[in-house]
């Protein structure tokens, strides 16, 4: 599985709703940042501060909704995004349920652990009826464990692992329904992996276009890659058979 780092984000402005529909359509996996503003909604953002992907200035968790929506978040990328609102979680998780025709995964990762986040986080998957599909990364154990605590059946992941040692001790980890892999293990240790019922994702040369990285990831048999050259990725592969 290909995982769009942050939606179709070469294509379309990162963590919106055009980028994420991209991603859809080509039954693309989908990587995205979830913060928490003041008065306590979540919206899909990379930063802390809004003032890189828009028109404003500030920090995300300083500000309120409507505050950040007033903001545009496409302008900054190519002038026919002019408008382009940043999206809620809410407004993504509906848009994936709608709009896939098989079930994506996707990867959420918390910026910053924000007061009863988990928890949002995880009622709004359940809403969107997204359990199985969903695997929280990148929050430290105690975070894990209140995502557990709000439902079980939440994949929370172990982050980074980059050595084979690691990635033998973690294997244990009740928390470890998902690894997030900065090495290329071996086939043995993917097998390994997946006898345990668990998913093993690699995060390796995100930004990078590395076909040698790609080929040595799917030949592990690894069940995905986080990339921001998905396209490029399976160009490379379908030109190989």
């Amino acid at each position: 599985v290909l995982l769009a780092h942050r939606g179709l984000a070469r294509h379309a402005p990162e963590n919106t709703l055009p980028a994420f529909v991209a991603a859809i359509a080509l039954e693309l996996a989908i990587e995205l940042d979830v913060y928490q503003t003041r008065d306590g909604n979540l919206v899909v953002i990379h930063d802390p501060t809004v003032n890189r992907t828009t028109n404003g200035s500030g920090r995300v968790s300083d500000m309120t909704l409507d505050e950040i929506r007033k903001l545009d978040a496409g302008q900054w990328f190519h002038a026919r995004f002019s408008g382009l609102k940043i999206p809620t979680l809410d407004e993504v998780l509906r848009l994936i349920r709608e709009k896939q025709r098989r079930p994506v995964w996707i990867a959420i990762n918390m910026k910053v652990i924000s007061a009863g986040i988990e928890e949002k986080i995880v009622r709004l998957v359940e809403k969107h009826d997204l359990l199985k599909q969903v695997f929280a990364f990148g929050q430290p154990p105690e975070s894990s464990r209140r995502f557990k605590l709000a439902n079980p059946q939440l994949k929370t992941t172990v982050v980074k692992i980059y050595d084979s040692d690691h990635l033998n001790r973690t294997l244990t980890n009740p928390l470890a329904d998902c690894l997030w892999v900065g090495f290329i293990p071996s086939r043995q240790q993917v097998d390994r992996v997946h006898r345990l019922g668990k998913h093993i994702w690699l995060s390796l040369q995100i930004s990078q276009k590395r076909p040698d990285i790609w080929d040595q990831a799917r030949a592990s048999q690894l069940d995905g890659i986080c990339t921001d050259w998905p396209l490029e990725c399976r160009l490379h592969w379908q030109s190989q058979k």
